[in-house]
């Protein structure tokens, strides 16, 4: 399957290899990112031919996290009429972008971050934290 900001390669039998692929931004996450890394952890969960997933990020750093220039309006511009309606629709916005994570841990897969080089924001992977993601 083909990714705007994934590469999704199969360097040995039963291992996937996701890649960040967005070198010439530092891998830094777009819109289309957040989408695509839920459909692609959809498609390896059911994918009985994986068996373990490694992600890195393409060029010297693995990801300058969010892209400010793509994303800052999006975030910062909440729609609604008063404060509670805006941090209602905020709250959804923000949910959204954690499932982009949330796949991660459930993914019936072990899953190996190899972190290299910068690693800034929403790309800090943290402690493991379930049975799919590891560090």
């Amino acid at each position: 399957r083909e990714f705007e900001t994934l590469r999704v390669t199969a360097p040995r039998e039963h291992v996937l290899h996701v890649e960040l692929h967005r070198p010439a931004k530092r891998n830094a996450m777009n819109a289309a990112f957040w989408r695509e890394m839920v459909e692609c952890f959809a498609d390896v969960g059911r994918d009985p031919s994986v068996r373990a997933v490694v992600i890195s990020g393409a060029g010297g750093t693995f990801t300058a996290g969010l892209d400010l220039v793509a994303m800052g309006g999006e975030v910062l511009a909440v729609e609604g009429e008063d404060t509670a309606r805006r941090a209602w629709n905020l709250h959804a916005k923000i949910r959204q972008f954690q499932e982009s994570f949330s796949v991660l841990e459930k993914c019936p897969k072990p899953v190996i971050v190899a972190v290299h080089g910068a690693c800034i924001g929403a790309g800090e992977p943290g402690p493991v934290v379930g049975p799919g993601w590891g560090v």
